[in-house]
């Protein structure tokens, strides 16, 4: 009644290729992008900026034409795509040419992840969508750092070759022949359902609020951090703490979600955040720092798998699926490209005025989550609460059956 129905070969093929479009988005658009262009800081922000702007672009565009189209193919083809373009930066140094094949994996970038998006909405239900989705970002998120650490520390070679190896994650799903299996865990809910504008538009506001203050204002608060502790202090300590609370954040998120509803979920990690923000601005000290990180790391990997994975799934349909995924996904990478672009200007702001206005914008955004009505069904919130309840009742009985012996 309560338990994840997914497969193990569906919930593994999930997993692979959530960690492949994650990493390689990430790689790509930080080491790989960085190697390549060797320009001035100016013009490498720009070309950063609209990097992800061109990958907005295109998942908003896709979404009008993938959902007739067969979803593990696109990835397929993506994949290769990204895989054949990146592999033509070692053989040139055209400054141009290299910024045409870096927009151009963009492009497929966009297209793949958003087919992964509805491939995984396909395989998922409601009720089940949380836990999954939190699994999978307690697996991922840790090899995710450690991967990106690497190429952080390679040459364009390495980065490349890293790439590379990425891009035939999707060639390993291919083992798992997931065009066969998706026939067996596909939507069990036959059930159609069709959100109002309004209850999209109160999940949207925060996801808006939150996308802007991560690529901007917390921002501009790492960047303080990092500035005033020693590299000896962050590297074992504030990265390692934030790592672990991401991958516990996405699992315990994940949980959350699926028995007590997305709200509650959303609303503790919003409220966290904000104060968070507000104690790194009024407090600082080593402890502080150490909390804010781990904080930040719950806060992430919450929002990030909640708000990608689940809460624009279950706000879908079959018919609507990929437009609803689009619309998270753009406002993600339009926040991010936006903030960029102005990271000059968004790191002369004092810290101060950047926790306590993040904390501000971050309360306010629980608001229209206060006011939208709950996404996960109450028949099963109540069957959850039932069964935790039985299951409560019965570990009394067994205690008094023991004392009494």
């Amino acid at each position: 009644m309560t338990g994840i129905r997914l497969t193990k070969r569906g919930f593994l093929i999930t997993m692979i290729l959530y960690f492949t479009f994650l990493t390689w988005n990430y790689v790509f658009s930080l080491s790989v992008l960085r190697h390549a262009v060797g320009l001035s800081a100016e013009t490498y922000l720009m070309t950063h900026a609209s990097f992800y702007f061109i990958i907005a672009i295109t998942i908003l565009l896709n979404s009008f034409f993938i959902q007739t189209s067969s979803k593990i193919r696109i990835m397929y083809k993506s994949c290769i795509a990204t895989l054949t373009v990146t592999v033509f930066l070692l053989f040139t140094s055209s400054i141009i040419i290299r910024l045409i094949i870096i927009f151009l994996a963009g492009i497929f970038l966009g297209i793949g992840q958003l087919a992964f998006f509805t491939y995984f909405w396909s395989l998922t239900v409601s009720e089940e969508r949380g836990r999954v989705a939190g699994l999978v970002g307690f697996f991922s998120l840790p090899i995710f750092h450690i991967l990106s650490w690497m190429a952080e520390t390679s040459d364009l070679s390495g980065t490349v070759m890293l790439g590379v190896t990425l891009s035939l994650g999707i060639l390993v799903v291919k083992l798992f022949r997931p065009e066969r299996k998706t026939l067996l865990t596909t939507k069990m809910d036959e059930e159609e359902y069709y959100p109002e504008r309004r209850t999209i538009l109160l999940y949207a506001v925060p996801w808006v609020l939150y996308s802007f203050i991560n690529a901007t204002l917390a921002r501009n608060m790492s960047f303080y951090v990092l500035q005033s502790v020693p590299s000896s202090y962050y590297d074992p300590f504030l990265a390692v703490s934030q790592l672990v609370g991401a991958a516990f954040g996405a699992l315990g998120g994940g949980i959350i979600a699926d028995f007590f509803g997305r709200r509650l979920s959303l609303v503790f990690s919003l409220t966290l955040y904000g104060i968070a923000s507000a104690l790194i601005g009024l407090v600082k000290n080593y402890d502080m720092f150490w909390f804010v990180y781990v904080a930040n790391g719950l806060n992430w990997g919450i929002l990030m798998t909640l708000y990608l994975l689940v809460v624009w799934g279950d706000l879908s349909n079959q018919a609507s699926c990929a437009k609803i995924y689009s619309i998270g996904l753009t406002i993600f990478y339009l926040a991010t490209g936006v903030g960029i672009l102005f990271t000059p200007q968004f790191f002369q702001i004092p810290l101060i005025v950047s926790s306590l206005v993040s904390c501000l914008l971050i309360f306010l955004s629980n608001i229209p989550l206060i006011l939208a009505p709950e996404l996960l069904s109450s028949d099963f919130r109540e069957r959850i609460r039932l069964k935790l309840y039985m299951n409560v009742v019965r570990k009394i009985g067994r205690k008094l059956s023991q004392n009494q012996g």
